[in-house]
């Protein structure tokens, strides 16, 4: 005997369970569409939602945010302008360096420029002191044309016999001294006006030497340029010095 229950009971064919009888008509219940929360409609609407303290609260941390980016780009602005007087600073004194060093060189080469010729001028009035001493100093003592022969003579091989060019009046009293042309080993004597007296050019089979007093005056103004020629030394010499 099968126990009371509110609904008929039908026996079903798999399970072999009684199942409550619906009415063939019946519909299925209806179920209620869901329907998600989407929040505040707008910004007012959230701000009439908050208490007085919850609104005090939410402009300070607004307010913390401000501050925080603000103070962000006043650094950032800072550092840009930093940057910028860095840049401009260093263009400044790339360019002075540049200037300084420019005008360091023109000073160099105007300064090497006034000393070479100051040089030259110095080497020029000496040679022109010299020579007037040296023709002076020929006037009064024939001499000087045998101390002129004498360098050349002793650059000469044993038994070198020369051929001396002078100035007349020297050739003249050259021969009227056998003796020493015969001490000088002079085989031959020219004459050539064009000389000053006191110099020589002397030559032997394969050699000739300048012994002419504009040729020793050359001489002499080469080595005066030479030795004041010689270069100051720069502050960095001075320093290691």
């Amino acid at each position: 005997m099968q126990k009371w229950c509110p609904e008929p009971l039908a026996p079903s064919p798999r399970t072999g369970r009684f199942e409550a009888l619906r009415p063939p008509d019946a519909a299925e219940p209806a179920i209620a569409a869901f329907r998600p929360e989407r929040g505040f409609a707008a910004a007012d609407t959230l701000l009439r939602s908050l208490s007085r303290d919850e609104r005090v609260q939410l402009l300070a941390l607004v307010e913390q945010d401000l501050r925080k980016e603000y103070a962000e780009r006043h650094r950032q602005d800072l550092a840009a302008l930093a940057a910028a007087a860095a840049a401009s600073e260093a263009a400044a004194a790339a360019a002075m360096a540049a200037w300084q060093q420019t005008l360091a060189t023109e000073l160099r080469d105007a300064q090497q420029t006034l000393f070479a010729s100051l040089v030259q001028r110095l080497s020029e009035l000496a040679v022109l002191i010299a020579g007037k001493i040296v023709r002076r100093e020929v006037a009064l003592d024939p001499q000087v044309l045998v101390r002129a022969l004498e360098t050349v003579f002793y650059k000469l091989d044993t038994g070198a016999r020369l051929s001396v060019t002078v100035h007349p009046d020297d050739a003249a009293w050259v021969d009227a001294a056998p003796h020493l042309r015969e001490q000088l080993r002079i085989a031959e004597i020219k004459t050539d006006r064009r000389l000053a007296r006191g110099g020589c050019l002397v030559k032997t089979d394969d050699v000739e030497w300048d012994a002419t007093v504009a040729g020793q005056l050359a001489v002499l103004q080469d080595m005066l340029e030479e030795v004041l020629a010689v270069p100051a030394a720069t502050d960095d010499e001075e320093e290691h010095a």
